[in-house]
């Protein structure tokens, strides 16, 4: 029987056979050596904070864990993976397996750091450092070469601003070897602790963190930033940096110097300039973030930013008014609240396109991410708050006991735990032969 025009059924096959074949590989495959690094330093993270003393070093080793296990390594892949697309060098980056073999140099180097600090044992201490800062200097001359190959002039600031960052590095590098070793004397080691600190968080990460939203983050929301946002953000970083290096260089000053007269105020104003740098770019970024509805990242971006804000504001009223030290509430904001949050949120990016390699198992990750995102953000954002909150009524005097801080925590590990849970979760062998007529006819009409 002959059927009328118009009324056969839709035949969706060769748009099924479209989807059928695997994605060929990942944009972000240069990457994978240092995600599974950083995942594996992450989760153990999370097992010396639920262990406490019952393992080397107790729960103070998380934080070099997580600056020189995760940050770092995130920091020396990220970095050069996306130099590389930003001036269009990819052909001029190392390969694969090179990066490979870096990532395991690197990764052993801070095993070796990390078991000299938590045993006290000098050889593998210093073994350990020379390795991270080869592997980081390393990385500093690939960045320099990508930048002088560029193809394409306008991201080119971004780069430098990696190199900025990987200088920070490897300053402060110096100065915890120092610290180490015993070289510091007793006057002058808060001093030169605080410029540590800073270099590594406010620099290594900060300016990384600075220079890579102002051109990622548009596509980590999903959505267009203001025209003029990417051209301020670049004379706003470099302030960024310049402030940074006058605040570590007031710092030090400072502890010769016993504290008084120009050396303080040459620190606050170093760290004023770092601030306008934060707030130009955190800015338009959060405009972007509230008009962002499509991005199951924007409550981490979001975040993240707030947070920065906080924390710069606060540090920059600590050193005007001259209180000592660097608070844990600080440091919690900073590499839990920001830090932390910003390298769940770019895994929970490329999570897609590292994990699936098929349309229906990038599907099935795409959907992971977006599940539960807000209860996620949430819980990890409040569970920082709980923690911060502790540390400064501590701080203050004020003894909130072991049940706030302890609940703020487990927060904290939960919410990880989820967001680890969508990145390292099989993601299954999805074949892809059914598709959907609304996907042909999606397809049909984009071709």
């Amino acid at each position: 029987m002959e059927r009328r025009a118009g009324t056969e059924p839709e035949d969706t096959s060769r748009f099924a056979g479209h989807r059928a074949g695997g994605l060929g590989p990942s944009p972000f495959a240069a990457t994978a050596p240092a995600v599974i690094a950083s995942v594996a330093f992450a989760i153990a993270c999370l097992i010396w904070l639920v262990a406490g003393e019952r393992l080397p070093g107790g729960r103070w080793i998380v934080v070099h864990i997580f600056t020189l296990g995760v940050l770092t390594t995130a920091i020396w892949g990220f970095s050069l993976h996306l130099a590389a697309r930003f001036t269009g060098t990819a052909a001029h980056a190392p390969g694969l397996r090179t990066r490979g073999v870096l990532a395991v140099l690197l990764s052993a180097s801070i095993i070796s750091m990390l078991t000299g600090r938590a045993g006290g044992l000098h050889l593998p201490l210093v073994v350990g450092s020379v390795g991270i800062m080869a592997v980081v200097g390393v990385n500093l001359v690939q960045l320099r070469r990508l930048r002088r190959a560029a193809t394409n002039e306008r991201f080119t600031w971004v780069v430098t601003q990696y190199e900025h960052a990987h200088l920070a590095f490897l300053v402060a590098a110096g100065l915890g070897g120092a610290m180490g070793a015993g070289w510091i004397p007793g006057s002058i080691f808060i001093a030169v602790r605080t410029a540590h600190i800073h270099l590594n968080v406010l620099g290594w990460a900060g300016l990384t963190v600075l220079a890579t939203l102002t051109v990622f983050g548009p596509a980590l929301l999903r959505v267009r930033i203001d025209p003029d946002a990417e051209k301020r953000a670049s004379t706003a970083v470099n302030l960024a940096g310049l402030g940074l290096a006058i605040a570590a260089a007031g710092f030090l000053i400072t502890s010769i110097g016993e504290g008084a007269g120009p050396p303080r105020v040459m620190a606050a104003g170093g760290l004023a300039l770092y601030a306008y740098g934060v707030v130009a770019v955190a800015l338009p970024l959060l405009r972007a973030v509230h008009r962002s509805d499509r991005s199951p990242l924007r409550w981490g971006v979001g975040a993240s930013l707030t947070w920065f804000l906080l924390a710069i504001a606060a540090d920059l009223l600590l050193v005007v008014t001259d209180v000592g030290g660097w608070p844990l509430a600080l440091g919690s904001v900073l590499l839990v609240g920001m830090l932390a949050q910003l390298v769940l949120t770019v895994l929970l990016y490329v999570a897609p396109m590292l994990r699936g390699r098929t349309f229906g198992a990038r599907d099935r990750v795409l959907a992971r991410v977006e599940r539960l995102a807000r209860t996620r953000s949430g819980a990890l954002n409040l569970g920082v708050a709980t923690v911060a909150g502790a540390q400064l009524l501590d701080r203050v005097g004020d003894d909130p006991g072991t049940l706030v801080p302890t609940a703020g925590w487990v927060l904290v590990i939960a919410a990880v735990l989820a967001h680890l849970a969508v990145v390292i979760w099989p993601a299954g062998d999805v074949e892809d032969g059914h598709v959907h007529s609304a996907t042909a006819r999606r397809y049909r009409t984009n071709h």
